[in-house]
């Protein structure tokens, strides 16, 4: 599994336990009991280490690949020089 995969996987999971777990604190007067909160704790520890960990990686990963022009990252502009620019730069008149 690609590591952008994982780490959008821990992502994905990490907000949507945020969520849930707002909700329930928000439902239920007695939430969450000392079983649940060391739980929900331990949970969250693993998730937030595990996206932060990817996060990392990935990083490390694509900047390995700019530096090394392996392949385009989605995303990010490319350089072109001012002969392959198919723009027109912008011209300011001088008066208003």
């Amino acid at each position: 599994m690609e590591v952008k995969t994982v780490f959008m996987i821990f992502g994905i999971v990490l907000a949507v336990t945020a969520v849930v777990v707002s909700f329930a604190g928000l439902r239920y007067k007695d939430f969450p009991s000392r079983g649940a909160l060391i739980g929900m704790i331990v949970f969250s520890v693993v998730l937030v280490a595990g996206t932060t960990t990817f996060a990392v990686k990935l990083s490390v990963q694509e900047q390995e690949e700019r530096e090394h022009g392996e392949s385009h990252i989605p995303g990010e502009e490319t350089s072109v020089g001012p002969q392959e620019s198919a723009v027109a730069p912008l011209a300011v008149p001088a008066r208003f």
